[in-house]
């Protein structure tokens, strides 16, 4: 990691473990953000030096308070800042030459309101006096282990490993409102604000070695450095499970370019793909945030996808079932020996069912316990989901004994139970049980828990890459360059390319293809037609002399209309290729991320069936064969109906050659090789598209 980012996280341990700080504009007045976060802090247990600072002086909740910084014993290790925007300059300076290490400012009035003057003014004082900022435009933070609520509130309850990460004051107040009423434990939470210096990034790579905490969730609206995020990512991922919202997902993020690629690659559709890349959870809606990261935090890894569902209800376990297979999840059939014996058990109802799911058809903990020790003898299960359907007395007692019997995860649906529910529902979660109310959120839960012990496990054998690749600086023009250039390009990396060569009259293109022989392929070759056969620049399957002579003059004659200004090269003669399977790669530097990998089903159902998936630059081989595997044209690949299945590895391969090639070659902007014809044995690119900067 740069020494920077590491000073970077070095400053955060500082601010949220910090055993004194100063409150500059601390108030009397209930009705002022001044008084609310005083108030958090004291009423939240902080055990450090508080210094309140406002001019008048004075005693603020029992507190001496300062009519400045200056003023002070001691240099507080950090400040929080309430006080008029305008004000804001001067206090970041006198902070600075205090020696502060960091402040967080929850003014508002900045940037998000047209005041971008001010805020670049602070930051070039913070820069200056060597002090960094959390904000501006933010509630605060909270950092349990330290006891201290640096925010208007709320305060929170409970010590646990959740932390969370918004960019909405609102969303933060209303996850850790959630988080006191199921009894979750919070390790941080952090509200990111306006992000003037320190970022989302920055704070993963604390949390990522912040042993308090187990899980991450984070809500985003945008990402402020792409590659600073790559790389923490990558340091997070491996360790604890980070689930994502994002929103802002609107097309405004798409380029308007022309090559296939670009025009398939949303903003949003590279950030899942960086996500997915990094095995980082992404979810659509703030109850699947909160579910995920409470879970998750609870229960970060199972050993298998297996789940024994046992209900009390018959209808709540069919509920389980349906959304089950959605969700990558395994319902294992109950063998007869094993249903026999689960049968000759004394039950108060005889009339459950002992088939996956079970519905026992009782409210009796004895049991449901008497069930789940049987199965977990026969290891029937890698998970048990315990789905309650009525009030469920001596339940949170009963699974938490159990849980100290089995080698099986538990997890629990508690739909009706009102205050039997109410009342076990945080008991559990302190025990590390994970509650939900519906079978559906606690199954879609279960596949998150899954995919991330899928992906880490996968992590630990992967090879370690550098992602912190230079940033592309270009005047933003650009130029394709001619497609035999390419082509030339492509077998350097042992991309392979039809025999081809380029021909400016028709003369020279009959002598290119009695040397290579018929059948042969000719397509136009200038830089104004980045797309030969929308304008008519393309023709195959020329078997002869006579063929190759009127595809010639036909050709000319076409683009002379579609494209009468176009600067003509010539023309590119190629040995035309057997019939395969065709596939698109693609490449393009996104604004964000940069340097970005796609592949597809190609050819002209590229943009029709748009069955693409991306993944940021440089890529592994199982980066690779992973992007093969996520596309429906996998399927037809690896030999679906009887079919012969074709060059997978090879595929794999090119793709990371491709990689290699875009790494190496900075001045590259886009890429399309459409189509890439696949064989059993080989791969052939028969069209490149390359743009570079001037």
């Amino acid at each position: 990691m740069p020494q920077s980012d590491i000073a970077t996280i070095q400053t955060i341990d500082k601010m949220f473990n910090a055993q004194s700080i100063a409150v500059i504009g601390a108030s009397n007045n209930p009705a002022k953000y001044g008084y609310m976060t005083l108030e958090s802090m004291i009423k939240g247990g902080y055990k450090g030096k508080i210094y309140p600072i406002n001019p008048k002086g004075g005693e603020i909740m029992g507190l001496r308070a300062y009519t400045s910084l200056k003023e002070l014993p001691e240099v507080p290790d950090a400040a929080v800042i309430m006080i008029p925007v305008d004000l804001v300059p001067d206090v970041i300076k006198e902070a600075g030459e205090m020696g502060i290490p960091g402040v967080a400012i929850t003014s508002a009035g900045f940037s998000e309101v047209g005041r971008s003057d001010i805020e670049e003014e602070i930051a070039t004082l913070a820069r200056a006096h060597n002090i960094r900022i959390i904000g501006p435009n933010i509630e605060g933070f909270i950092y349990f282990p330290n006891r201290l609520h640096a925010q208007f509130f709320p305060i929170v309850q409970h010590s646990g490993g959740l932390a969370t990460m918004t960019q909405s004051g609102s969303l933060t107040n209303g996850l850790l409102g959630w988080a006191n009423d199921d009894g979750i434990g919070i390790s941080a939470c952090i509200n990111l604000g306006n992000q003037l210096d320190i970022c989302e990034s920055d704070f993963l790579g604390f949390l990522a070695r912040d042993d308090n905490t187990s899980a991450v969730i984070v809500h985003l609206e945008g990402v402020k450095d792409g590659r600073r995020f790559i790389q923490a990512m990558d340091q997070i991922s491996g360790k604890k499970p980070v689930v994502i919202l994002k929103t802002g997902k609107s097309e405004e993020g798409k380029k308007s370019v022309a090559s296939h690629t670009a025009s398939l690659a949303g903003s949003n559709e590279i950030f899942n793909a960086v996500c997915r890349q990094f095995g980082v959870i992404v979810v659509r809606d703030v109850q699947s945030l909160f579910d995920y990261g409470k879970t998750l935090s609870l229960m970060p890894q199972t050993r298998g996808n297996r789940v024994l569902i046992i209900s009390s209800s018959g209808g709540l376990g069919v509920l389980a079932v349906d959304e089950a297979e959605l969700n990558g999840l395994s319902i294992p059939k109950i063998s007869e020996s094993v249903e026999g014996e689960l049968k000759s058990l004394d039950f108060a109802n005889p009339l459950g069912s002992m088939n996956n799911p079970i519905d026992l058809a009782t409210i009796w903990t004895d049991e449901f316990e008497k069930v789940a020790l049987i199965a977990d003898r026969h290891n029937l299960a890698d998970i048990f989901l315990f789905n309650f359907g009525d009030p469920i007395p001596g339940a949170a007692d009963m699974l938490i004994r159990l849980s100290g019997k089995i080698k099986a995860r538990i997890i629990v649906s508690y739909m009706g139970g009102e205050m039997e529910e109410k009342k076990d529902r945080p008991k559990l979660h302190k025990a590390g049980i994970p509650v939900l109310p519906t079978p559906e959120r606690a199954i879609r839960t279960l596949g998150a828990v899954v995919k991330f012990s899928k992906w880490k496990k996968r992590r630990s054998q992967r090879q370690r890459i550098n992602y912190m690749i230079p940033k592309r600086e270009y005047a933003g023009a650009s130029v394709f360059i001619p497609e035999y250039q390419a082509a030339d390009l492509l077998e350097k990396y042992n991309i392979h390319y039809p025999i081809h060569g380029l021909a400016t009259t028709c003369e020279e293109a009959v002598q290119l293809a009695e040397k290579m022989d018929y059948p042969v392929v000719l397509k136009i070759v200038s830089p104004d037609i980045p797309h030969k056969s929308d304008a008519g620049g393309v023709a195959v399957n020329l078997k002869n002399k006579n063929d190759l002579c009127r595809a010639f003059s036909a050709i000319l004659t076409r683009v002379a209309k579609t494209a009468p200004t176009a600067v003509i090269d010539g023309m590119l003669m190629c040995k035309q290729a057997e019939n395969g399977m065709e596939v698109i790669v693609g490449a393009l530097d996104d604004p964000v991320f940069g340097p970005t990998i796609m592949f597809g089903l190609g050819g002209i159902y590229a943009e029709i069936f748009g069955d693409v998936v991306f993944r940021i630059l440089p890529l592994t081989l199982d980066n690779a064969r992973e992007m093969i595997r996520e596309t429906k044209a996998y399927e037809m690949l690896s030999g679906a109906r009887n079919q012969k299945a074709l060059a997978l590895d090879k595929l794999a391969d090119l793709l990371v050659r491709v990689s290699e090639m875009i790494v190496e070659n900075p001045d590259i902007l886009e890429l399309d090789l459409n189509p890439v014809r696949v064989y059993e044995k080989s791969i052939l690119c028969l069209d490149a598209r390359i743009v570079k900067c001037k």
